[in-house]
């Protein structure tokens, strides 16, 4: 094989760095569905936001797909914005193409080795392979050299099922490889001659001839290869964290060489917050851990800092972004600065909650009862006219699809980006963005969650998160449900025309 550039090493490198969290790594690819769409289709990653391998934790899965994939290898390592909408686009964009073939399905064996000698010897490393299928809808996969590719595949049989209310992630996770030989082997999944009628080679490199290697890519090819590290909050994604509340940040790092390593975290105290403790060295603002790992060994080190006391803090981002792992840059997603129920309270909320099984009240009332019976009062409007503030027609002139309304009564209390559905597009608030999903360590206890099957907000369905589980208000009268049942209904939301989770503790 040629020799590789370093723009070819470090795109390597980095979907090497995704493959590695790839049992973290979940494909989502909902999307618009037809009506009075007002935009194009609306995916569940966002366009614009960038996942660095390091973004997928246990704590935050990310989304990508086969497209959002390449397009994320070649803005870590090389910083460019290529073709990354759809794999239609990347099709459709002929200025990087550097091979075509469309299959006629009556090719003779002789034939069929031609095409896969012209093909492979054509390919390049960061190359990226497109095919579309007969079906309808293509698939996009980045070659990394010996024959090898990288690709997302997505999960099986496919998206999230909005008949079944399913979301099928996979639990290996969903970037992997496979190699070239594989595209023309009868029977497997991604074979030409049966599956495909276009095949293409997409060059970025060759538009893009003065590219360079990301400071992040760099020390990552350098100092982090075969070391596995992960930043983690104990306020994860759709937490608040109140004033004067302390937040702690964690390392956790693992040796996965044969030899020892010397491993150095950095990182700095967030604005807004004051810093508390930890680092084996503090100073300024910023903390310094130097670690000694031998092979296979592993280690957690952590730092915590207390959020100022300054009400004009309410409703900011507490922004965990400026750590470093052997110089590769290490995130937490931004905790959000606003009230939640203390530990007296929360006690009392699911003290109360537990008494009201086979209760027959419907709606937010029986929300309502648990706070009051908890001794916090509380006044909420009913779910579908919940629903009616939280969400306007997009643009102002969508029957089907609709935003958040950042003006409205109710959007000091939605949690942070724990909304969405089937009809609800992203906002600015919150960071631009709608949930990829709801896990329960992302919700406090006291929140509501409100979800409806109807565009009207007609028949909703009212939950009540309390601890380890949630009180359900449904036709048979208020329930417990148990763990299996709790997370069959947070993954069952996102198929829903729309959800909110509310904090009621924040209005």
């Amino acid at each position: 094989m040629k020799k590789l550039d370093e723009r070819q090493k470090a795109l390597v490198a980095t979907a090497e760095s995704y493959f590695a969290r790839g049992v973290y790594l979940q494909y989502d690819d909902t999307r618009a569905v037809t009506g009075n769409v007002v935009k194009p289709p609306v995916y569940r990653w966002s366009r614009y936001y960038l996942n660095s391998p390091e973004d997928t934790t246990r704590q935050n899965i990310t989304y990508t797909n086969c497209a959002k994939f390449t397009y994320d290898v070649y803005k870590e390592a090389l910083g460019l914005d290529i073709v990354n909408w759809c794999t239609e686009m990347l099709i459709c964009d002929g200025t990087q193409e550097v091979y075509r073939y469309e299959v006629s399905f009556d090719e003779t064996p002789e034939r069929k080795e031609l095409v896969e000698r012209t093909f492979t010897d054509a390919l390049r490393v960061g190359d990226i392979i497109v095919n579309r299928h007969v079906r309808g809808g293509g698939h996009a996969m980045l070659y990394v050299g010996n024959g090898n590719i990288i690709h997302s595949m997505g999960s099986r049989p496919g998206n999230y099922n909005y008949n079944e209310k399913k979301d099928y992630t996979e639990p290996y996770g969903t970037v992997v490889k496979m190699t070239v030989k594989d595209l023309f082997t009868p029977g497997h999944l991604r074979y030409v001659f049966t599956e495909e009628f276009n095949l293409q080679i997409i060059r970025p490199l060759l538009k893009f001839t003065d590219a360079t290697v990301t400071e992040n890519a760099r020390a990552r090819m350098q100092k982090l290869m075969g070391i596995y590290a992960e930043k983690l909050c104990s306020h994860t994604v759709g937490q608040t964290v109140d004033l004067g509340e302390e937040i702690t940040y964690t390392y956790y790092v693992r040796n996965d060489r044969d030899n020892a390593v010397k491993v150095l975290i950095t990182d700095e105290v967030p604005e807004k917050t004051e810093y508390v403790s930890g680092g084996d060295i503090y100073a300024g603002g910023v903390m310094r851990w130097s670690l000694n790992l031998a092979s296979g060994a592993e280690k957690y080190v952590s730092y915590t800092v207390r959020v100022k006391n300054d009400p004009a803090i309410e409703g900011s981002y507490i922004r965990g972004f400026a750590g470093k792992v052997n110089g590769v840059s290490f995130r937490c997603p931004a905790v959000t600065v606003g009230k939640h129920l203390s530990a007296d309270e929360t006690q009392a909320v699911a003290q109360a909650a537990a008494k009201l099984a086979g209760d027959t009240g419907a709606d937010t009332a029986l929300v309502q009862k648990v706070y009051a019976d908890a001794g916090i009062k509380i006044t909420l409007d009913s779910a579908a006219n919940i629903l009616n503030d939280l969400f306007v027609p997009y643009k102002g002139n969508s029957d089907t699809h609709f935003e958040l309304n950042c003006g409205g009564k109710y959007i000091s209390a939605l949690a942070p980006i724990m909304y969405g559905g089937r009809y609800v597009d992203t906002s600015d608030k919150y960071l631009g963005m709608r949930t990829d999903g709801i896990f329960a360590h992302q919700i406090s206890a006291g929140d509501v969650l409100i979800c409806t099957e109807n565009a009207d907000n007609s028949d909703c369905e009212v939950y009540v998160f309390c601890g380890e589980n949630i009180l359900a208000s449904d036709k048979n009268g208020a329930r417990w449900l148990n763990k299996q049942e709790t997370d069959d209904v947070l993954m069952s939301v996102m198929g829903y025309y729309k959800f909110a989770l509310i904090r009621p503790a924040m209005l």
